[in-house]
């Protein structure tokens, strides 16, 4: 049985007319006949009562009519959720974002897609930028919200944000007396540290930056998630050196102060696999970039 069947059948059922028929699906009446008749024979059941100046839908017929019906819209459906898929309206997005890329633009860019493609299912995962760069590679994730580098030749990047380095410390510490505290003023305070195994790249840069500075950093911390880390310079245990995005999460009793000199630039960037081509990640990269656009840095 195929589609076209079923819509000669419909166009009969509603028209009762042959001819009617045939005109309306722009097609002689002999060969609408023909197909009519192969149809019965394969349901082996009569669908119309025929004579020569009347056509009715037998009983078989009308039970056939609202399943024919349904078929037929079930199909314009599946046709058009592939033409809205290949146009990046519907789908899945396997979408990652490291905890320690962006706390900015991150929430901002996946609110925008998902109010203009309402229909799309986004699937976020918390993965570290080595496990996306892994998971890009091997097709399990979309696209990734991660910090450089990302050193794959199979993977496409671009940078999202650029953000300084900032001294998040407790309300009433005295570095609230710096316009910015020198990094000379770091030395010997309690130090929470950004996790070396979730985010590397962002320790490697920081230990660079005080070696660059002559300090070294008394570490009494090491935490995981950025939550962790306000919760305990917000209890007076010691300060951290953070993304200036994170001022962001905003708790009233933490204070932020840039470095003098300043510190090194941190980069968010997005990738997504060089060869792919679903729609849905050229539509997500075409909003972040979107996003991007409106803040390029944060200080």
């Amino acid at each position: 049985m195929e589609l076209r069947h079923l819509r000669y059948f419909l166009a009969v059922a509603e028209e009762l007319h042959f001819g009617r028929a045939a005109a309306k699906l722009h097609i002689s009446q002999p060969p609408l006949s023909q197909q009519i008749r192969r149809l019965e024979k394969e349901l082996q059941a009569p669908l119309f009562h025929r004579t020569k100046r009347h056509v009715e839908l037998t009983n078989a017929g009308r039970v056939f009519l609202g399943d024919a019906r349904a078929l037929v819209a079930q199909a314009a459906q599946a046709a058009g959720n592939a033409q809205r898929a290949s146009r990046g309206e519907i789908g899945q997005l396997l979408l990652a974002c490291d905890l320690w890329a962006d706390f900015l633009n991150g929430a901002r860019i996946i609110r925008s897609f998902a109010r203009r493609h309402p229909d799309v299912e986004v699937e976020l995962r918390d993965l570290t930028a080595a496990e996306q760069i892994s998971a890009l590679e091997s097709g399990g994730i979309h696209v990734g919200i991660l910090r450089p580098p990302v050193q794959s030749k199979a993977l496409m990047s671009e940078r999202l944000l650029s953000e300084s380095l900032v001294v998040a410390f407790p309300r009433g510490h005295r570095f609230k007396n710096y316009g910015r505290v020198p990094w000379r003023a770091l030395v010997d305070e309690p130090y929470v540290l950004f996790s070396r195994r979730r985010a590397p790249a962002f320790e490697a840069l920081v230990a660079r930056a005080c070696h660059d500075a002559g300090v070294t950093l008394r570490v009494k911390y090491e935490v995981e998630h950025p939550q962790t880390i306000l919760a305990i310079v917000e209890a007076g245990l010691g300060f951290s050196l953070v993304p200036a995005s994170l001022q962001m999460v905003g708790r009233p009793a933490i204070a932020y102060r840039r470095l003098w000199p300043a510190g090194p630039t941190l980069e968010t960037v997005i990738a997504w696999r060089r060869d792919s081509e679903l729609p849905l990640i050229q539509a997500f990269v075409k909003v972040a970039r979107e996003v991007a656009r409106t803040r390029r840095s944060v200080s």
